[in-house]
């Protein structure tokens, strides 16, 4: 009940309390409010991601929790028992491989950062999944065991069923766990009904039963690759001529030739499913790679005997288990070796941009090219596959040759990217510290990777003050700058130690601004009018560079932190550098910031401020909003509209919000 109304739905809650279990029925006062979605291009849709679990808000508890009472869901409690008793055996068991197991025994995540980076480049994230290769493991162990105590064949199949349902409760129903679990269960009901299964059947009724039960599993990344993986596994494998893969003809080879085939297996599945899951790995992550081919040669042997011995070390009595665990330890050191060589080698691609268009057009090449018409129409084939990599290739020529300018949602900080027309890159301020949503991580970096930016040819930041240059860490982190400017005052600050550090591991060039001074970039020109030599302040924020954009007819002030006192400077020494067509709002919208004499002077046709939608300042305060009224739409606070884009050939502009969807075209710049 909510303020007297009785509403249903699902709400995830935030509170410090650990005393809850699930079915409690609680009482509490909560701020309860409708979940926000992305705020930036290309940044991960935290509301999509809720919306699809059926979790439509969130809420703080400000007041104590009241248990009501429970609602007893007996199947639900065993199975949260059954994950509870799980995860306490392998934290209890495995020390700093807890978080490993956890993953691939009862798919929980939240404990593998460590490791998730170096599978990724390695090609072996896949192993991290519970998938077919675990499922099909536990299930091939159990049958093995039951086969040979229990003469029924079709009980131990029914025995394998309930442990698949259970087993699929107790990780959730995870997208690859439950596609694995239906497709074995199909196959055993196939094999119980004396019915010959017929694999693409199975996968295909598999498919049927997962989006009948949750449409909007159809849009799961992890669901997609899930299929087409097996998919191409059950098609395309079979096209592999001098490889065995069924059980009778492998059985006709000797020993030595059977171990040949088993490595030719691996590299072939590695091969084929790495270049028909690439492209929708660019499409959704930004980055592919053929490290895998190599990776899983010795990664997916090596974990067809770590999960046994987890299992083994989970479930047998301590004194028993420890017998096994100098064997693990082994297992995961070579297993962990293999992987940080496999991390190593130069096969993994970053930064990568595919377009829906490109995507479309690269799986009817595949397909194409492996799915063979009879030798009559081969010719045509061949010139449908040139014709079709000649679309491909012209769509990824374009270039819109103008200036974009993006000014991102970071919350309570200042971050912008100029990409000119010539494809240089420069950003003004790099956000607040990694610390959620509005990290560079989340908010810029993102946009970067999909439009396949590696290179920063420039990073200016204003001042010393961390919701400016907090993300240049992550900056040097995921890419290579060129240059960094900042002022001198700023490099006398301790801070300047750990960026120095960076800079020279980075081998990137210091532009230090001790007045004013122009830089050039292609077609347009950076005017830093402040601070200038004269100038002095004990205040940080007044001491932010000031630097005014010109490309054409277009001109942008971005304006740091400045307060009064630096606008009143600028006034007097440099008013003819101040009238512009977009200026950035200093001090994300501050009272203390844009006084009636600046804004006058500089006369802007619109102005961003950059500022979160509620923070403990209140920015922006009344009276700015109120100095800028006379902007009416043409006003954009990032924290509300979203990330604002201008897009220029220096004549006209447009300009985008990404949340509100503003769009303003002027054609008559001047």
């Amino acid at each position: 009940k909510i303020a007297d109304i009785n509403v249903r739905g699902r709400i995830k809650f935030y509170t410090r309390t650990d005393s809850l279990n699930y079915g409690d029925i609680i009482s509490t006062v909560a701020t309860i409010k409708q979940l926000s979605g992305s705020t930036n291009p290309a940044s991960f849709d935290y509301k999509e991601f809720l919306d699809s679990k059926r979790i439509f808000g969130s809420g703080w508890a400000i007041s104590p929790i009241i248990k009501k009472g429970s609602q007893t869901d007996i199947f639900k409690n065993i199975i949260i028992n059954i994950r509870k008793y799980l995860r306490f055996r392998i934290e209890e068991r495995f020390g700093e491989h807890a978080g490993f197991i956890k993953a691939i025994v009862i798919a929980e995540k939240d404990e593998i950062d460590n490791k998730r980076s170096a599978m990724t480049r390695a090609g072996l994230s896949h192993l991290l999944a519970v998938s077919g290769l675990h499922v099909g493991l536990l299930a091939l162990i159990l049958l093995s065991v039951l086969n040979s105590i229990i003469p029924n064949r079709n009980i131990s199949r029914i025995i394998i069923i309930t442990f698949l349902l259970i087993y699929a409760a107790i990780c959730l129903w995870a997208p690859s766990i439950t596609r694995a679990a239906i497709m074995i269960i199909l196959l055993l009901l196939a094999k119980m009904l004396q019915r010959k299964p017929i694999p693409n059947n199975i996968l295909f009724a598999s498919l049927v039963i997962i989006t009948a039960i949750d449409p909007n599993q159809l849009f799961s990344v992890g669901l997609q690759m899930s299929y087409l993986a097996v998919y191409v596994l059950l098609n395309i494998l079979p096209k592999f001529r001098f490889i065995k893969i069924n059980k009778e003809d492998i059985e006709l080879l000797s020993r030595g030739k059977r171990i040949i085939n088993g490595a030719l297996i691996l590299i072939c599945t590695s091969f084929i499913l790495n270049i028909f899951l690439s492209p929708l790995t660019a499409y959704n992550f930004h980055q592919f790679g053929f490290n895998g081919i190599a990776g899983n040669l010795l990664g997916i042997p090596l974990i067809s005997i770590i999960l046994p011995l987890a299992l083994l070390i989970i479930f047998l009595p301590l004194s028993i288990a420890s017998i096994f665990q100098s064997s693990f330890e082994l297992v995961m050191l070579v297993f962990d070796k293999w992987t940080n060589l496999s991390a190593s080698l130069p096969l993994h691609f970053d930064f990568i941009f595919i377009s829906t268009t490109h995507l479309i057009l690269l799986y009817l090449i595949l397909f194409v090219l492996v799915f063979k018409i009879n030798a009559k129409h081969r010719k045509w084939q061949l010139l449908f596959v040139i014709f079709l990599c000649s679309i491909f290739f012209s769509l990824g020529t374009q270039s819109s040759n103008k200036l974009t300018i993006t000014f991102f949602d970071c919350g309570l900080g200042d971050l912008a990217l100029i990409q000119t027309s010539q494809n240089k890159t420069i950003l003004i301020d790099t956000g607040p510290p990694q610390k959620g949503r509005n990290a560079f991580a989340h908010s810029a970096l993102p946009y970067l990777q999909q439009n396949g930016i590696k290179v920063i040819d420039h990073v200016l930041i204003t001042h010393a003050h961390n919701d400016h240059y907090g993300g240049v860490f992550s900056v040097f982190e995921n890419l290579e700058v060129k240059q960094l400017t900042t002022t001198d005052e700023f490099q006398d600050r301790k801070i300047w130690d750990n960026i120095s550090s960076s800079i020279e591991t980075e081998q990137c060039s210091v532009f230090t601004i001790s007045d004013t001074t122009q830089i050039h970039f292609d077609d347009i020109t950076f005017k830093i009018i402040h601070p200038d030599r004269s100038y002095k302040d004990a205040n940080i924020n007044n001491l932010s560079i000031v630097a005014r954009l010109d490309h054409k007819y277009l001109s942008v002030l971005f304006t740091g932190d400045l307060e009064h006192e630096g606008e009143e400077h600028l006034i007097r020494n440099y008013p003819e550098f101040l009238n512009c067509d977009v200026l950035k709002i200093g001090h994300h919208g501050s009272k203390t910031a844009s006084s009636s004499e600046f804004i006058k002077a500089v006369d802007p046709q619109y102005a961003i401020i950059s500022t979160a939608e509620e923070n403990r300042f209140d920015f922006p305060h009344e009276i700015t909003l109120e100095r800028f009224s006379f902007l009416g739409g043409n006003l954009i606070i990032t924290g509300i509209d979203g990330a604002c884009q201008i897009v220029s050939d220096g004549k006209s502009a447009k300009i985008t919000t990404y949340v509100t969807n503003k769009n303003i075209i002027d054609n008559d710049l001047k």
